[in-house]
């Protein structure tokens, strides 16, 4: 099956590449989650997720955040969905079902956590999915850098792995977003694990000490050159 197609993800496709659905990173990803909420003061009480997967983001913020009163998910894909019910209660409801084309009240916070570099059509699902909350949640990987332009290869791996047909810098991926109608309000880089997890050879020591202080002496640099890095967005 095609990857970049909806039966990528509804046919068991993606599921085969990734049997866990990426929920090992769930819980990093809901710490990043609370932490550009928090300090920007906002208190959501009920928020979805467009493209949920198998549910973790969601189900690791509840925890995190007990004041939110309901969690919504949707995927378009059964696979990710019937992983996701694991984790319903009386919060967290999980909707297979595409909720660009549903007709609902807008959300006070909507996530999308990796999804925007699957999509085929992304400037017009942005446009689309604006009259849908108050406040959005983005996390979007950037997979062009200097390596991954001399080392395209990485790229084809991140392709048919994991589905992703668009790669984007920072630049690229703000430039969308506004373009888009959306504003800004808050930003910042997320770092790999690879940068954050205990060193398993003095070869990962030495790269990763390297990286981390690029990254502390100027982060947009390290960005396009190491590469590997995600940003996240707040926007309304």
């Amino acid at each position: 099956m095609k990857v970049g197609t909806n039966e990528f993800y509804t046919s068991g496709g993606y599921l085969k590449n990734n049997p866990s659905w990426g929920f090992e990173d769930a819980k990093m990803k809901s710490i990043l989650i609370d932490k550009i909420i928090t300090r920007n003061g906002l208190h959501p009480l009920d928020v979805v997720e467009t493209g949920c997967g198998a549910g973790g983001n969601l189900y690791e913020w509840s925890k995190l955040n007990p004041k939110i009163k309901t969690f919504k998910g949707y995927d378009i894909s059964p696979q990710a969905i019937g992983l996701a019910k694991q984790f319903e209660n009386e919060r967290i409801k999980f909707y297979c079902e595409d909720f660009l084309f549903l007709d609902t009240a807008p959300a006070d916070f909507l996530l999308m956590i990796d999804v925007l570099e699957h999509i085929d059509d992304y400037i017009g699902f942005l446009q689309k999915l604006k009259n849908k909350s108050n406040y959005f949640v983005f996390h979007v990987p950037l997979d062009l850098c200097c390596r991954t332009i001399f080392k395209p290869h990485v790229l084809y791996q991140q392709r048919t792995s994991v589905g992703h047909i668009h790669y984007f810098t920072k630049d690229i991926i703000e430039w969308a977003i506004v373009d888009a109608g959306y504003e800004i309000i808050d930003q910042f880089y997320t770092k790999p694990v690879a940068d954050t997890e205990a060193s398993k050879s003095p070869k990962h020591l030495l790269k990763k000490a390297m990286r981390n202080f690029s990254f502390l002496i100027n982060p947009d640099w390290s960005a396009k050159y190491w590469g590997g890095y995600s940003i996240m967005f707040l926007l309304k």
